[in-house]
Protein backbone atom coordinates (compact mmCIF):
# COMPACT_ATOMS: atom_id res chain seq x y z
CA UNK A 1 0.00 0.00 0.00
CA UNK A 2 1.50 3.30 -1.12
CA UNK A 3 1.02 5.89 1.62
CA UNK A 4 1.89 9.53 0.99
CA UNK A 5 -0.52 11.66 3.01
CA UNK A 6 -2.60 10.50 5.95
CA UNK A 7 -5.42 11.57 8.21
CA UNK A 8 -5.21 10.33 11.80
CA UNK A 9 -8.20 9.28 13.87
CA UNK A 10 -7.04 10.14 17.41
CA UNK A 11 -4.64 12.49 19.14
CA UNK A 12 -2.55 10.17 21.30
CA UNK A 13 1.01 8.88 21.78
CA UNK A 14 0.83 6.94 18.52
CA UNK A 15 -0.18 9.99 16.50
CA UNK A 16 2.56 11.98 18.24
CA UNK A 17 5.09 9.42 17.07
CA UNK A 18 3.77 9.52 13.52
CA UNK A 19 3.90 13.31 13.40
CA UNK A 20 7.44 13.37 14.78
CA UNK A 21 9.10 10.43 13.05
CA UNK A 22 7.08 9.27 10.04
CA UNK A 23 8.10 9.68 6.41
CA UNK A 24 4.53 10.53 5.32
CA UNK A 25 2.72 13.86 5.26
CA UNK A 26 0.20 14.17 8.07
CA UNK A 27 -3.07 16.04 8.33
CA UNK A 28 -3.20 17.11 11.96
CA UNK A 29 -6.86 18.11 12.21
CA UNK A 30 -10.08 16.18 12.42
CA UNK A 31 -8.97 14.05 15.37
CA UNK A 32 -11.35 12.02 17.48
CA UNK A 33 -10.82 13.02 21.09
CA UNK A 34 -9.90 10.21 23.47
CA UNK A 35 -13.15 10.91 25.37
CA UNK A 36 -16.08 10.57 22.99
CA UNK A 37 -19.05 12.90 23.29
CA UNK A 38 -22.56 11.99 24.36
CA UNK A 39 -23.25 10.45 20.94
CA UNK A 40 -20.73 7.66 21.44
CA UNK A 41 -23.46 5.02 21.86
CA UNK A 42 -25.19 6.11 18.66
CA UNK A 43 -24.67 3.44 15.99
CA UNK A 44 -24.54 6.18 13.37
CA UNK A 45 -21.80 8.14 15.16
CA UNK A 46 -18.38 8.25 13.52
CA UNK A 47 -15.52 10.72 13.60
CA UNK A 48 -16.81 12.56 10.57
CA UNK A 49 -19.73 13.83 12.69
CA UNK A 50 -17.15 15.69 14.79
CA UNK A 51 -17.37 19.46 14.30
CA UNK A 52 -13.58 19.69 14.28
CA UNK A 53 -13.43 17.91 10.92
CA UNK A 54 -12.78 20.93 8.70
CA UNK A 55 -10.28 19.14 6.47
CA UNK A 56 -10.50 18.82 2.71
CA UNK A 57 -11.82 15.32 2.09
CA UNK A 58 -9.60 14.87 -0.98
CA UNK A 59 -6.34 15.94 0.63
CA UNK A 60 -5.18 12.54 1.86
CA UNK A 61 -4.87 9.03 0.44
CA UNK A 62 -4.91 6.97 3.64
CA UNK A 63 -6.94 7.07 6.84
CA UNK A 64 -5.04 5.82 9.91
CA UNK A 65 -7.01 4.52 12.88
CA UNK A 66 -4.55 5.20 15.71
CA UNK A 67 -6.44 3.96 18.78
CA UNK A 68 -5.08 0.54 19.72
CA UNK A 69 -7.31 -0.44 22.64
CA UNK A 70 -11.06 -0.15 22.07
CA UNK A 71 -13.87 -0.25 24.62
CA UNK A 72 -16.84 -2.39 23.55
CA UNK A 73 -18.87 0.81 23.02
CA UNK A 74 -16.24 2.05 20.53
CA UNK A 75 -16.35 -0.92 18.16
CA UNK A 76 -19.39 0.38 16.26
CA UNK A 77 -17.69 3.77 15.96
CA UNK A 78 -14.61 2.03 14.55
CA UNK A 79 -16.71 0.12 11.98
CA UNK A 80 -18.76 3.13 10.88
CA UNK A 81 -15.74 5.40 10.65
CA UNK A 82 -13.83 2.94 8.49
CA UNK A 83 -16.83 2.38 6.25
CA UNK A 84 -17.20 6.13 5.79
CA UNK A 85 -13.53 6.51 4.85
CA UNK A 86 -13.82 3.62 2.40
CA UNK A 87 -16.85 5.29 0.81
CA UNK A 88 -14.69 8.38 0.33
CA UNK A 89 -12.10 6.27 -1.50
CA UNK A 90 -9.46 6.29 1.24
CA UNK A 91 -7.14 3.39 1.96
CA UNK A 92 -7.11 2.24 5.58
CA UNK A 93 -4.19 1.64 7.97
CA UNK A 94 -5.76 0.02 11.04
CA UNK A 95 -3.97 -0.02 14.40
CA UNK A 96 -6.80 -1.46 16.52
CA UNK A 97 -5.20 -4.25 18.53
CA UNK A 98 -8.02 -6.79 18.70
CA UNK A 99 -10.21 -5.60 15.82
CA UNK A 100 -9.02 -6.41 12.33
CA UNK A 101 -10.72 -5.33 9.12
CA UNK A 102 -9.84 -8.69 7.61
CA UNK A 103 -11.98 -10.42 10.26
CA UNK A 104 -15.14 -8.54 9.26
CA UNK A 105 -16.83 -9.77 6.09
CA UNK A 106 -18.80 -6.53 5.88
CA UNK A 107 -15.63 -4.41 5.87
CA UNK A 108 -13.80 -6.66 3.41
CA UNK A 109 -16.75 -6.39 1.04
CA UNK A 110 -16.81 -2.61 1.49
CA UNK A 111 -13.12 -2.44 0.61
CA UNK A 112 -13.70 -4.49 -2.52
CA UNK A 113 -16.76 -2.47 -3.49
CA UNK A 114 -14.94 0.85 -3.22
CA UNK A 115 -11.67 -0.51 -4.64
CA UNK A 116 -9.50 0.46 -1.69
CA UNK A 117 -6.61 -1.24 0.12
CA UNK A 118 -6.38 -1.85 3.85
CA UNK A 119 -3.67 -2.96 6.24
CA UNK A 120 -4.23 -4.47 9.69
CA UNK A 121 -1.22 -3.98 11.95
CA UNK A 122 -2.25 -6.94 14.09
CA UNK A 123 -1.27 -10.08 12.23
CA UNK A 124 -1.77 -13.41 14.06
CA UNK A 125 0.12 -15.16 11.25
CA UNK A 126 3.26 -13.04 11.54
CA UNK A 127 5.27 -15.95 12.96
CA UNK A 128 4.53 -18.03 9.86
CA UNK A 129 6.01 -15.24 7.73
CA UNK A 130 9.16 -15.09 9.87
CA UNK A 131 9.66 -18.74 10.83
CA UNK A 132 12.25 -19.41 8.13
CA UNK A 133 14.31 -16.43 9.28
CA UNK A 134 14.07 -17.54 12.92
CA UNK A 135 15.46 -20.93 11.96
CA UNK A 136 18.29 -19.22 10.08
CA UNK A 137 18.97 -17.09 13.16
CA UNK A 138 19.74 -20.18 15.21
CA UNK A 139 23.00 -20.34 13.26
CA UNK A 140 23.95 -16.87 14.46
CA UNK A 141 23.26 -13.14 14.25
CA UNK A 142 26.10 -11.02 12.88
CA UNK A 143 24.82 -7.59 13.90
CA UNK A 144 25.01 -6.28 17.44
CA UNK A 145 21.59 -5.88 19.01
CA UNK A 146 20.27 -3.23 21.40
CA UNK A 147 16.80 -3.77 22.81
CA UNK A 148 14.87 -0.87 24.28
CA UNK A 149 12.99 -2.05 27.35
CA UNK A 150 10.68 0.05 29.52
CA UNK A 151 9.59 0.48 33.11
CA UNK A 152 6.00 0.52 31.87
CA UNK A 153 3.65 2.11 29.36
CA UNK A 154 4.48 5.56 27.97
CA UNK A 155 8.09 5.39 29.10
CA UNK A 156 9.52 6.59 25.78
CA UNK A 157 10.65 3.30 24.25
CA UNK A 158 9.70 4.17 20.67
CA UNK A 159 11.07 7.71 20.99
CA UNK A 160 14.32 6.34 22.40
CA UNK A 161 14.68 3.85 19.54
CA UNK A 162 14.06 6.50 16.89
CA UNK A 163 16.41 9.05 18.46
CA UNK A 164 19.13 6.41 18.81
CA UNK A 165 18.71 5.45 15.18
CA UNK A 166 18.88 9.07 14.08
CA UNK A 167 22.02 9.82 16.11
CA UNK A 168 23.92 6.56 15.69
CA UNK A 169 23.39 6.08 11.95
CA UNK A 170 26.07 8.71 11.45
CA UNK A 171 28.54 6.09 12.65
CA UNK A 172 26.94 2.69 12.02
CA UNK A 173 24.71 0.97 9.50
CA UNK A 174 21.55 0.47 11.52
CA UNK A 175 18.55 -1.83 11.14
CA UNK A 176 15.37 -1.67 13.16
CA UNK A 177 12.62 -3.92 14.48
CA UNK A 178 9.49 -2.26 15.85
CA UNK A 179 6.68 -3.67 17.97
CA UNK A 180 4.48 -0.55 17.80
CA UNK A 181 1.80 -0.14 15.10
CA UNK A 182 3.27 3.14 13.80
CA UNK A 183 6.55 1.37 12.96
CA UNK A 184 5.82 0.86 9.25
CA UNK A 185 4.94 4.54 8.86
CA UNK A 186 8.21 5.58 10.51
CA UNK A 187 10.66 3.70 8.33
CA UNK A 188 11.20 0.72 10.66
CA UNK A 189 12.57 -2.26 8.72
CA UNK A 190 10.38 -4.96 10.26
CA UNK A 191 7.25 -4.66 12.40
CA UNK A 192 5.90 -7.36 14.69
CA UNK A 193 2.82 -6.67 16.83
CA UNK A 194 3.25 -9.43 19.42
CA UNK A 195 -0.14 -9.52 21.15
CA UNK A 196 -2.24 -11.32 18.48
CA UNK A 197 0.46 -13.95 17.89
CA UNK A 198 0.08 -17.19 19.89
CA UNK A 199 2.28 -16.81 22.98
CA UNK A 200 4.51 -19.76 22.11
CA UNK A 201 5.47 -18.03 18.85
CA UNK A 202 6.03 -14.43 20.00
CA UNK A 203 9.73 -14.71 20.88
CA UNK A 204 10.56 -16.74 17.72
CA UNK A 205 8.67 -14.16 15.62
CA UNK A 206 10.74 -11.34 17.13
CA UNK A 207 13.89 -13.39 16.58
CA UNK A 208 12.90 -14.03 12.96
CA UNK A 209 12.42 -10.31 12.37
CA UNK A 210 15.85 -9.63 13.88
CA UNK A 211 17.49 -12.20 11.60
CA UNK A 212 15.69 -10.85 8.54
CA UNK A 213 17.11 -7.39 9.29
CA UNK A 214 20.50 -8.92 10.07
CA UNK A 215 20.69 -10.25 6.50
CA UNK A 216 21.05 -6.66 5.29
CA UNK A 217 24.57 -6.57 6.77
CA UNK A 218 23.83 -4.02 9.48
CA UNK A 219 26.33 -3.12 12.18
CA UNK A 220 23.58 -2.64 14.74
CA UNK A 221 19.91 -3.61 15.11
CA UNK A 222 17.68 -1.59 17.44
CA UNK A 223 14.63 -3.45 18.76
CA UNK A 224 11.89 -1.38 20.34
CA UNK A 225 9.99 -3.14 23.13
CA UNK A 226 6.56 -2.72 24.69
CA UNK A 227 5.32 -1.89 28.20
CA UNK A 228 7.54 -3.32 31.03
CA UNK A 229 8.49 -6.57 32.72
CA UNK A 230 6.48 -5.68 35.82
CA UNK A 231 3.43 -4.42 33.94
CA UNK A 232 0.12 -6.06 34.79
CA UNK A 233 -0.55 -9.10 32.54
CA UNK A 234 -4.13 -9.37 33.83
CA UNK A 235 -5.73 -6.41 32.07
CA UNK A 236 -8.51 -8.68 30.91
CA UNK A 237 -9.75 -8.12 27.38
CA UNK A 238 -7.52 -5.17 26.49
CA UNK A 239 -4.98 -7.02 24.36
CA UNK A 240 -2.03 -5.38 26.13
CA UNK A 241 -0.42 -8.46 27.70
CA UNK A 242 1.73 -6.62 30.23
CA UNK A 243 4.96 -8.21 31.38
CA UNK A 244 4.40 -11.38 29.35
CA UNK A 245 4.75 -9.39 26.12
CA UNK A 246 7.66 -7.34 27.41
CA UNK A 247 9.61 -10.42 28.45
CA UNK A 248 8.86 -12.21 25.17
CA UNK A 249 10.35 -9.31 23.21
CA UNK A 250 13.42 -9.23 25.45
CA UNK A 251 14.11 -12.96 25.11
CA UNK A 252 13.22 -13.08 21.42
CA UNK A 253 15.55 -10.25 20.48
CA UNK A 254 18.57 -11.84 22.25
CA UNK A 255 20.22 -8.45 22.81
CA UNK A 256 23.90 -7.78 23.32
CA UNK A 257 22.90 -4.69 25.30
CA UNK A 258 19.73 -3.16 26.70
CA UNK A 259 18.65 0.45 27.20
CA UNK A 260 15.95 1.06 29.78
CA UNK A 261 13.37 3.75 28.98
CA UNK A 262 11.81 4.97 32.20
CA UNK A 263 8.62 6.83 33.03
CA UNK A 264 9.79 7.33 36.60
CA UNK A 265 12.78 8.81 38.45
CA UNK A 266 12.33 6.41 41.36
CA UNK A 267 15.85 4.98 41.60
CA UNK A 268 14.77 1.84 43.45
CA UNK A 269 12.15 0.99 40.82
CA UNK A 270 14.61 1.66 38.02
CA UNK A 271 17.13 -0.58 39.76
CA UNK A 272 14.49 -3.31 40.18
CA UNK A 273 13.87 -3.27 36.42
CA UNK A 274 17.59 -3.33 35.61
CA UNK A 275 18.21 -6.29 37.90
CA UNK A 276 15.31 -8.27 36.40
CA UNK A 277 16.33 -7.50 32.81
CA UNK A 278 19.95 -8.47 33.36
CA UNK A 279 19.03 -11.63 35.27
CA UNK A 280 16.53 -12.85 32.69
CA UNK A 281 18.43 -11.89 29.54
CA UNK A 282 22.04 -12.22 30.62
CA UNK A 283 22.64 -8.86 28.91
CA UNK A 284 23.79 -5.63 30.51
CA UNK A 285 21.70 -2.47 30.72
CA UNK A 286 24.08 0.19 29.40
CA UNK A 287 21.89 3.27 29.49
CA UNK A 288 18.71 4.83 30.84
CA UNK A 289 16.44 7.33 29.13
CA UNK A 290 13.87 9.30 31.08
CA UNK A 291 10.50 10.37 29.71
CA UNK A 292 9.36 13.21 31.98
CA UNK A 293 6.31 14.10 29.89
CA UNK A 294 3.90 12.97 32.61
CA UNK A 295 6.17 13.72 35.57
CA UNK A 296 5.80 16.90 37.58
CA UNK A 297 9.48 17.78 37.72
CA UNK A 298 11.26 21.07 38.25
CA UNK A 299 12.57 21.84 34.77
CA UNK A 300 15.49 23.78 36.23
CA UNK A 301 16.78 20.73 38.06
CA UNK A 302 16.40 18.08 35.34
CA UNK A 303 20.12 17.82 34.59
CA UNK A 304 21.02 17.49 38.27
CA UNK A 305 18.33 14.84 38.71
CA UNK A 306 19.58 12.80 35.75
CA UNK A 307 23.18 13.09 36.92
CA UNK A 308 22.17 11.91 40.38
CA UNK A 309 20.51 8.79 38.96
CA UNK A 310 23.54 8.19 36.75
CA UNK A 311 25.93 8.53 39.66
CA UNK A 312 24.01 6.18 41.95
CA UNK A 313 23.51 3.49 39.30
CA UNK A 314 26.79 4.04 37.43
CA UNK A 315 24.91 4.17 34.11
CA UNK A 316 24.58 7.10 31.67
CA UNK A 317 21.16 8.76 31.85
CA UNK A 318 19.58 11.11 29.29
CA UNK A 319 16.24 12.71 28.54
CA UNK A 320 15.46 12.05 24.88
CA UNK A 321 12.48 14.41 24.96
CA UNK A 322 14.40 17.53 26.04
CA UNK A 323 17.83 16.36 24.86
CA UNK A 324 19.38 16.74 28.31
CA UNK A 325 22.67 14.77 28.48
CA UNK A 326 21.88 13.31 25.05
CA UNK A 327 25.21 14.13 23.38
CA UNK A 328 27.19 12.44 26.15
CA UNK A 329 24.77 9.52 26.10
CA UNK A 330 25.24 8.98 22.36
CA UNK A 331 29.02 9.22 22.66
CA UNK A 332 28.97 6.51 25.32
CA UNK A 333 26.79 4.27 23.11
CA UNK A 334 29.16 4.86 20.23
CA UNK A 335 32.10 3.81 22.42
CA UNK A 336 30.33 0.66 23.67
CA UNK A 337 29.37 -0.42 20.15
CA UNK A 338 32.81 -0.14 18.55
Amino acid sequence: MDIKKVKLSHKNKVSDGIERFSNVSTIVYGYVENKYNENKHDDNYNINNNSNNNYNNYDYDTFVWTKEILEPSEVKIWINTIKNEMENGKNIYNMARLYRIDDYVELRQYAEKHDIEFFDCSNPNRFDELKEYAEMGLNGINSKIITIMGTGRQSGKFTTSMILKEKLEKYFKIGTVGTEPQSKLCGIDEMVIPQPIPSCHVSPAIFGAVKKVDLKNNDLIIVSGQTGIFSNPLEVGTGRGGGIISLSILLGSKPDYVILASNTVDIEYIKKNINAIELLSGSRVIGITINDKNLNLNKNNIEDLLNNISSKLNIPVANVITGTNLDEFIEYMRYKLK
